[in-house]
């Protein structure tokens, strides 16, 4: 079964995905054992297909997901570290597709910024989540809004990106101040992995937060 996940991933096959997971929970322990090499573009594919089949799942049987939810955060806490550390931008992709079912974690994904090897995916996770109720947007933005400073570039441009996402509006001027910085970082965006400068990944987030004003 994991080689033909492999094939599908590799062919953005997402609807034939979603019909190999009916009622095989198994599938989940398959895209997360996929999921852990975020240089590669499958590692991403496999993320952003658990939020899609998340919510198939959910149309029966929520406290699958439930429990899943339950395994993703005890793989964050594991002391044993590093089999965790996609986990953030998995249950980002959960709650984007569930919003009206598992917002409740939402804060508690955003609480595991103060772990460095989490922020990245912290900061993904927020953007993926959007602005799904005043309480977490409140949590979240003063969060983002911290990181635009991070000596890592990888962050500042998350963090950019994700103020952007979550409709921060008042995070306009911040924001604008990375639009020069030409550190480049990995992105995944529209199912590839792309070569991006943080200024870009700014100079976007400016354009859409100003749109939106």
């Amino acid at each position: 079964m994991k080689k033909e996940v492999l094939t599908l991933l590799e062919k953005q096959d997402y609807y034939k995905l979603i019909s190999l997971s009916s009622g095989n929970k198994k599938i989940l322990s398959i895209l997360i054992s996929l999921s852990y090499d975020k240089k590669s573009v499958i590692a991403w594919r496999a993320i952003e297909s658990i939020g899609l089949i998340s919510k198939e799942f959910s149309k029966l049987n929520p406290e699958v997901i439930r429990n899943f939810i339950g395994r993703l955060l005890w793989m964050i806490r594991d002391e044993s570290g590093g089999i965790g550390w996609s986990s953030p931008e998995i249950l980002g992709e959960i709650v984007k597709n569930n919003p009206g079912l598992y917002s409740d974690i939402a804060t508690v994904i955003v609480s595991f910024h103060e772990e460095p090897f989490l922020r990245a995916g912290v900061l993904r996770a927020i953007g993926r989540m959007g602005k799904i109720s005043a309480e977490i947007f409140d949590y979240a933005v003063p969060v983002a809004l911290t990181y635009l400073k991070s000596p890592d570039p990888v962050v500042r441009g998350y963090a950019a990106w994700a103020l952007g996402e979550i409709e921060a509006s008042e995070a306009v001027s911040e924001i604008k101040k990375l639009e020069a910085d030409n550190n480049q970082i990995i992105f995944y965006e529209d199912g590839e992995l792309k070569e991006k400068t943080v200024g870009e990944i700014a100079e976007k987030a400016v354009a859409k937060l100003l749109n939106i004003k």
